[in-house]
């Protein structure tokens, strides 16, 4: 059943880092890392993103996928009745031991599903647990995820239909699993309706995040209410384009944003990112074959620099999204770590309230949000967005920034106290960076 959260959901995503290619043992090793570097500051949810289910080719002597082969996987493992289980070939031993560890450090787990019924179940046509229906009798074979061909559609009007998906979350809760990613569902309200229903009948407490394929269409919102989490953007990556469109996305949706609902701006992609997709010496290939396995790019460190990710990270916390570090977590920099655990950053996203434009000029933004429980303090965001000009600079006033006079300004990143507005304190902001201000 949904958790209706209070806060935004904090934690740990494995697609950024690990693509579909997530094995238990870098699995067990993020998790260490986890409970050492992320929980001490609240983050608490351990995700395994797509592909777990997924019998891969790899190279030969290694755990690495073979880019000469497939983007996803070629052959699915699932149960008698068209489930997903988890794969021989990175899961050998099932999640049962890592699902325990997780709740022994007092974290809660998550798995990433696709919208749908494997279309492996359909060929095979697997029985419907609960049901006399078959995998066939309910598919909907034209109606396919662009970029993954794992799974059809289910035609919600079909007997058996919701019964699959009620035997898909009943598994889930079996497995003790408290978050469930279901992607390339956005588009299609009535298999998200399907799904809320699945897990309210299951009876256990597990967080549900909606993940598009294609659009987000706020027309639905009331059928995205039955979540926790709704993504309102494309994937996002290391690059400023990523940090630019995220900014129109937040301002849209952010009248949706209250404690229960909290659109969802993805991951946060720093520290080591595609660690499984070594890039292939050309020679390799096939000719002709321009591999590209899950995910962007090929392993790297973040390509974003320090002030772009303190824009990003800043962005995060004014926009009261939920904050799931994507990169490997053991590797992180003292920077990156300072950024997503500064007690600022985290006070201000778990303050839960999205922060509202109060003043553009030209590529200067300026967002507030203000502490949802003590009056007069709160926190600012000042953006200069543009990639390809010069610093910004803006001079603080209580007219301009709707505070008292005597109100206390802290720049956070600068660990500068820039006094109080009354002395309308002049500001500068590099380009494609910001100034995240604490105020009381």
């Amino acid at each position: 059943m949904s958790l209706m959260l209070p806060k935004p959901p904090a934690g740990w995503n494995s697609f950024d880092s690990f693509g579909g290619y997530l094995h238990e043992t870098a699995a067990f090793e993020q998790l260490e890392a986890f409970k050492a570097k992320l929980a001490p500051h609240g983050y608490e949810y351990f995700v395994v993103d797509i592909g777990w289910y997924g019998e891969y080719s790899l190279k030969t002597g290694s755990l690495f996928p073979d880019p000469t082969k497939y983007k996803h996987a070629p052959d699915l493992n699932l149960d008698a009745y068209g489930r997903p289980i988890p794969s021989k070939v990175y899961w050998p031993n099932g999640f049962s031991a890592l699902i325990r560890k997780t709740h022994e450090y007092g974290l809660k787990f998550g798995l990433h599903l696709m919208r749908g019924i494997p279309r492996k179940a359909v060929e095979l046509n697997l029985p419907i647990l609960g049901s006399e229906a078959t995998a066939a009798d309910i598919a909907n074979q034209g109606s396919t995820c662009p970029w993954c061909h794992y799974n059809f559609g289910i035609d919600m009007t079909k007997a058996g239909a919701q019964a699959y998906y009620d035997s898909l979350f009943a598994l889930m809760a079996e497995w003790e699993v408290d978050f469930l990613k279901v992607d390339d569902i956005t588009a299609f309200p009535d298999e998200v309706l399907a799904v809320a229903d699945a897990i309210d009948k299951t009876g256990r407490p597990m967080a549900l995040s909606l993940s598009p394929g294609g659009d987000t269409d706020p027309a639905a919102i009331q059928v995205y209410r039955r979540a926790d989490m709704l993504r309102i953007t494309k994937d996002i990556w290391d690059d400023v384009e990523s940090i630019q469109r995220s900014f129109p996305a937040w301002e849209f949706w952010q009248s949706y944003t209250e404690p229960g609902f909290w659109p969802d701006l993805d991951m946060i992609p720093f520290g080591k990112l595609q660690t499984m997709s070594l890039e292939p010496n050309p020679e390799d290939l096939p000719e002709g074959l321009n591999p590209n396995l899950t995910g962007k790019g090929w392993a790297r460190e973040c390509e974003l620099d320090l002030t772009a990710r303190q824009t990003f990270i800043t962005q995060r916390a004014l926009s009261a999204t939920p904050l799931m570090l994507g990169g490997d977590i053991g590797s992180l920099s003292e920077d990156d770590l300072s950024l997503i655990t500064h007690p600022s950053m985290i006070a201000c996203n778990q303050n839960g309230v999205s922060a509202k434009r109060i003043q553009m000029r030209g590529d200067l933004f300026v967002y507030r949000a203000d502490h949802r429980e003590e009056l007069g303090k709160g926190w600012l965001g000042l953006f200069n967005r543009n990639p390809d000009g010069g610093t910004e600079k803006i001079q603080l006033s209580p007219s301009r920034i709707g505070l008292p006079p005597e109100t206390k300004l802290y720049d956070v990143w600068a660990e500068n106290d820039l006094g109080i507005l009354r002395d309308a304190p002049l500001v500068t902001i590099p380009r494609n960076g910001c100034t995240f201000i604490e105020f009381s």
